[in-house]
């Protein structure tokens, strides 16, 4: 082994050692390739999280409009108000719906809703059927006078179901854990 060794000349020994410098290179590089793709796989789900944060805000705020709308309806403004006001409502909250489709799709389940249009077939994800709960309950809130407590508890468990699920798709605990690791 040592003859081998002594055998070579300057030119064999900066050639292993480029070989060497090279190697160590292409191992670094790699390393910082696959730390540069798990940061750019975390901003991807950062992005899509803060887009649903953004649509959930719109919801929070109009499911919360919507409960002070029946709880007030005929003490802060009168009863004949109340249809276009909810008309608005239902508007809203029909279009969040929708958007919420991007964020939450259905889910496969058979045949169920192959005659559908693309965004609506299967079965709708649970954050989008609590939306569509309270769509229901404002519809066919206020047709009595005064305010509609059953409309305001039934609001409150809507809202309160539709946090669970946005939470549970967000997750605001990893997401703080996953903004330490990158940052």
């Amino acid at each position: 082994m040592q003859e081998f060794f002594d055998s070579l000349g300057i030119e064999h020994w900066l050639a292993i050692g480029s070989a060497v410098l090279a190697l160590a290179s292409f191992i670094l590089n790699m390393r910082l390739v696959d730390r540069q793709e798990k940061r750019n796989a975390v901003a991807m789900k950062m992005a899509h999280d803060s887009d649903i944060i953004r649509w959930s805000d719109e919801v929070i705020a109009l499911l919360a409009a919507a409960q002070e709308m029946v709880a007030e309806k005929g003490v802060s403004y009168s009863d004949p108000e109340f249809p276009s006001r909810r008309s608005a409502v239902r508007a809203q909250l029909s279009a969040l719906i929708d958007r919420g489709r991007l964020f939450f799709p259905n889910r496969e389940d058979g045949d169920y809703g192959k005659d559908k249009e693309a965004g609506f077939q299967g079965r709708r994800h649970p954050a989008l059927d609590t939306l569509v709960d309270a769509y229901t309950l404002v519809d066919k809130s206020g047709y009595s006078p005064g305010p509609d407590r059953d409309a305001i508890a039934g609001l409150t468990v809507q809202r309160r179901k539709f946090m669970a699920e946005v939470f549970q798709a967000v997750d605001p605990v990893r997401r703080g854990e996953k903004l330490k690791e990158v940052t």
